[in-house]
C-alpha cells in the first residue's frame, strides 16, 4: 500500500512539475493538477495540503535528484583545484538545466506573493551553499585557504561561478550553452577564486 501510495504522489508531483513550467504557479489550478493526474481534489488534499506544498516538492525533487551529485563532488578526496574545478563544471551544467531554471524563476515570481521564495532558498540554495561552506572551512583549517569566513568565502565562489552565464540564460540572451563553454566558464572562476583566496 505504501509503495502505492509513493507512486501516487510521485505522479502528482510530476504532472504538476509540467503543468507549473508551461503555465507557471499562479495559473495552474489544484483542479487541474487533479484532472491531469486523473482524480478528485479531495485525493490532492490526501497527499498535499495546498499548491505551495506540491510546488515545494517539486522544487525538491528536481533539485534533489541533479544538483545534489554536484555537491557531493566536494567529499572526493582530490585537491582543491581539481574537487572546485569539478564541481562548479556540475553545478552549473545542473542550474541551467530547464526545469531547474523553470522553477528557480516560478520561485523568484512567487515571492511577492507567498512564501515560495523563501522555501526554495531553505530547501535549496541554502543548504547545498552550506556544505560548500563547511568544505571551505576544511581547506582554510588545513590552511590550504587564507583565514577567512567561509560562508561569505562560499558566496564570492558561487558568484564566480555563475557571473558569465546564468543572468544571460534565465534572461534568453543566451540560447545555448555547451559543454565546452561551461568548462571554460568554470575554468576562469576557479582560477580568479584561488587567486584571491589560496594561502
Amino acid at each position: 500500500m505504501r509503495v502505492k501510495s509513493e507512486a501516487r504522489r510521485q505522479a502528482i508531483v510530476d504532472v504538476a512539475k509540467e503543468a507549473f513550467s508551461k503555465q507557471g504557479f499562479e495559473n495552474t489550478s489544484m483542479s487541474e493538477i487533479a484532472s491531469r493526474v486523473g482524480g478528485s481534489k479531495a485525493t490532492l488534499y490526501n497527499y498535499f495540503r495546498s499548491k505551495e506544498e506540491i510546488f515545494a516538492a517539486v522544487m525538491e525533487s528536481s533539485a534533489t535528484e541533479q544538483i545534489a551529485e554536484a555537491f557531493k563532488l566536494l567529499e572526493e578526496e582530490n585537491d582543491i583545484r581539481s574537487t572546485l574545478l569539478n564541481f562548479g563544471l556540475h553545478y552549473l551544467s545542473s542550474i541551467l538545466a530547464p526545469d531547474i531554471m523553470a522553477i528557480r524563476k516560478m520561485a523568484i515570481n512567487e515571492a511577492d506573493r507567498s512564501d515560495i521564495g523563501r522555501h526554495f532558498y531553505e530547501n535549496g540554495p541554502k543548504k547545498g551553499w552550506l556544505l560548500v561552506s563547511n568544505y571551505l572551512q576544511q581547506q582554510i583549517e588545513q590552511q590550504r585557504l587564507i583565514n577567512c569566513d567561509a560562508g561569505i568565502c562560499a558566496m564570492h565562489l558561487k558568484a564566480l561561478i555563475e557571473a558569465e552565464v546564468v543572468e544571460l540564460y534565465a534572461l534568453g540572451v543566451l540560447t545555448e550553452v555547451d559543454e565546452q563553454l561551461l568548462i571554460a566558464v568554470v575554468e576562469r572562476a576557479i582560477t580568479v577564486f584561488l587567486k584571491a583566496y589560496q594561502a
